[in-house]
């Protein structure tokens, strides 16, 4: 006795030329959109940039104007900032009909560095060195001495010196719960492999040496709001329950 057929074979036919049909109507479609004028691309707008210019950053994308909305690859309008130092991100949307927007994550620097020739680099909070050609008033940074010649800083790239990583691990502890503490520290200086803080107003040094840091902080953050230190005294936190102040050596 043969078996009936159940036709589930005709439904597969179906099936495989309804999601056919799917993809050529996709495909005729997006074909369509890119040949029709009323998609031609009128503006871009720049959005998120704090230090850079925005008409610096639309004038980088005017070779779009004019091209189709769906002609133009997002890939293609990332390629006119890959070079930009202070771009750590870029996102882009199409607007229907004819506007790109443009989403521009910066970096922004965290410290400068000191090189051994004396000059100065701003880095963000990786570590990645930024361009100095231009000043922002948001960039009056602590100044972190270090023992990199100037010849090994490189735009764009991650700065590797001991001395820094301590200090940013310092950091990481501390800026949590005191993000002011940085705000009044002009200079961080290395010696005998503590991290000193110089007080920018005044010019007294700081030193909490590498544990129990939250609580020597604490205690910095209680003295100095009760009373003043002057220059050339440094405030030596590094021994457990107890305070040094002493001359400067």
């Amino acid at each position: 006795m043969k078996r009936k057929r159940t036709g589930s074979s005709r439904y597969f036919v179906f099936f495989f030329f309804a999601v056919c049909l799917l993809i050529l109507l996709y495909f005729g479609f997006q074909a369509l959109f890119t040949k029709l004028d009323w998609f031609r691309i009128e503006s871009v707008v720049v959005q998120g940039n704090q230090n850079l210019e925005s008409e610096f950053l639309q004038n980088l994308s005017l070779d779009f104007i004019g091209q189709n909305l769906y002609a133009v690859r997002k890939e293609d309008i990332k390629m006119k900032y890959e070079n930009i130092v202070r771009i750590k991100d870029i996102g882009i949307t199409k607007v229907f009909p004819n506007k790109i927007k443009i989403f521009i994550e910066e970096r922004k620097g965290l410290f400068n560095i000191k090189t051994t020739d004396g000059e100065i680099f701003p880095i963000d909070t990786e570590m990645v060195v930024l361009d100095n050609d231009n000043f922002y008033p948001d960039e009056v940074l602590p100044v972190i001495v270090t023992a990199l010649p100037t010849d090994a800083i490189q735009f764009g790239q991650k700065a590797e010196d001991p001395f820094l990583k301590h200090v940013y691990d310092f950091y990481a502890q501390v800026a949590p719960q005191f993000p002011d503490l940085f705000q009044d520290i002009s200079e961080i200086y290395e010696k005998n492999g503590d991290i000193f803080l110089v007080e920018a107003s005044v010019g007294y040094k700081i030193v909490f040496g590498d544990e129990e840091i939250i609580d020597k902080v604490k205690r910095y953050e209680f003295l100095e709001q009760n009373r003043s230190f002057e220059k050339g005294k440094v405030i030596d936190l590094r021994y457990k329950d107890q305070l040094v102040i002493r001359a400067e050596e």
